[in-house]
């Protein structure tokens, strides 16, 4: 299964790879993870609504031709781990490539949310991006986790 990861922020540090690295080892038999990270385009001189435009160029240049497109966003529908793995499930049977878009500290363009095939929300928390990678790449496993019945899903 081919898993693409779309995240607008700053290059990976040391911990932060080491995180993701933990998650994505115990994963390399199942999934391939394709991770493209897009700097932020935030500047003094730029509106909100110009920072989202020009990273949606960004990132729309960067998803995979026929991918099922899941956004996060804190509008978004809330699943529970469960109901992650099943969007996992789904994907393998139907032998879809997932792409999951993480927006800047502006969230996401409105254009990207619409052509999204799902839009979710992680919690009513707001979440540094350097820790939701990881929090991101950790259910990921997780889901693999409840799909093969594996005790780390309790």
């Amino acid at each position: 299964m081919n898993l693409t990861i779309i995240s607008i922020g700053n290059k990976l540090s040391p911990w932060e790879l080491e995180g993701i690295n933990y998650y994505t080892k115990q994963l390399k038999n199942k999934i391939d993870i394709n991770f493209i990270n897009i700097k932020g385009q935030q500047h003094p001189k730029r509106s909100i609504e110009e920072v989202l435009k020009l990273e949606s160029g960004y990132i729309l240049k960067k998803i995979p031709d026929d991918s099922f497109l899941i956004s996060w966003d804190s509008n978004g529908d809330m699943v529970d781990s469960k109901e992650f793995s099943k969007i996992f499930e789904n994907s393998m049977i139907n032998n879809l490539k997932l792409c999951f878009v993480i927006g800047g500290s502006f969230g996401l363009d409105k254009n990207i949310l619409n052509n999204s095939q799902k839009v979710l929300s992680a919690s009513n928390f707001t979440f540094p991006h350097r820790l939701f990678r990881i929090i991101l790449i950790e259910q990921i496993y997780r889901a693999f986790s409840i799909i093969s019945n594996s005790p780390y899903h309790k």
